[in-house]
């Protein structure tokens, strides 16, 4: 488990300027003693209209440690605040942690944005980019639109469509031929789709992958829509195939028939309250097939370290995400 990051410097302001912030970073960069390395593989770009949202993104990154360190910028929008309210506050820590024995340090800069400045936000981000290396930007409760400006100041974007609304698909398929986009809810789903696959090894059930009559697929709206999007599309089904259906944890259940009237099913499922994802082929007059695998801790970070590896196009997901979109 990473080791929780410390805090080597704190500055803050409630009325304040980008140029400020700048400022701010610098002066706590200064003092001594400081860990030994200044690390940073990315900027993450954190932008919530939630302050719940805004908090639960930050906790997750904290608990990464010193594993894929950044320079986090979080913006909290409020775009409805009073004429009169300030435009920007803002809190800047200088942060450390330890990753392979070494110790580092990174920062963290939080911004709230009230009133007319959330429409210029692109303008705020470019100057506090780490040049040279990536920049993600985190949409925690949103999506963007088409032609929101921050998609200019963006390399990637990063979502978990397990957290946006029902209505959320059209829009981030919009999306994905203006950036790559990586989402959350996807990267969790991993161990469901390999159970899934692998239950179609063998002679004695691999002919039912071409002969699958209905699909079930439960679970909340973002991740069975995704897995859901993923065996249509990877098995080419009829439109109408799959039926999906609300309930907590996740599981997706194939009913196949072969021409010869052979039946089976292929069933992967969570149990509720239980970390197992736990995988069954059953031929009817036939041989069965079962798999396990151990889900990882549900914390706050579950699947980020994954998500932020792969800051690159997934044309598998892109696939899943365009089916699922009604």
């Amino acid at each position: 488990m990473a080791q929780p990051v410390t805090t080597l410097g704190l500055w803050s302001e409630e009325t304040t300027t980008v140029g400020q912030v700048l400022g701010a970073l610098e002066a706590l960069r200064r003092p001594e003693p400081m860990p030994a390395t200044r690390t940073s593989v990315m900027t993450l770009v954190i932008i919530a209209r939630q302050r719940g949202s805004a908090l639960r993104a930050q906790e997750a990154i904290h608990e990464l440690g010193g594993h894929h360190p950044a320079r986090v910028l979080t913006f909290w929008l409020d775009p409805d605040a009073t004429e009169g309210a300030p435009g920007l506050a803002a809190q800047v820590r200088l942060l450390g942690g330890e990753t392979d024995g070494k110790e580092l340090w990174f920062e963290d800069i939080e911004l709230d944005v009230h009133g007319a400045a959330t429409g210029y936000l692109h303008s705020l981000i470019e100057p506090l980019t780490l040049s040279d290396l990536p920049v993600v930007a985190w949409f925690v409760d949103s999506v963007p639109s088409a032609d929101d400006p921050l998609l200019l100041a963006a390399d990637v974007l990063l979502v978990d469509t397990r957290q946006l609304s029902d209505d959320c698909f059209p829009s981030l398929a919009s999306l994905i031929d203006r950036r790559p986009v990586v989402d959350l809810s996807w990267v969790r789903l991993q161990p469901w789709r390999e159970l899934l696959a692998g239950l179609f090894e063998g002679p004695d059930f691999r002919p039912f992958v071409h002969h699958v009559k209905r699909v079930g697929v439960a679970g909340r709206f973002g991740p069975r829509s995704l897995l859901g999007g993923w065996v249509a599309d990877r098995l080419d089904l009829p439109d109408g195939s799959v039926h999906l259906t609300q309930a907590a944890p996740v599981s997706i259940r194939l009913q196949c028939e072969d021409p010869s009237g052979g039946t089976a099913t292929f069933e992967v499922a969570r149990l509720a309250g239980g970390r197992m994802v736990h995988a069954r082929a059953d031929v009817v007059g036939g041989p069965t097939s079962e798999a396990v695998l151990q889900l990882p801790e549900a914390t706050p970070a579950w699947g980020l370290p994954d998500a932020l590896s792969r800051l690159e196009r997934d044309p598998v997901f892109e696939s899943a995400l365009r089916r699922a979109s009604p």
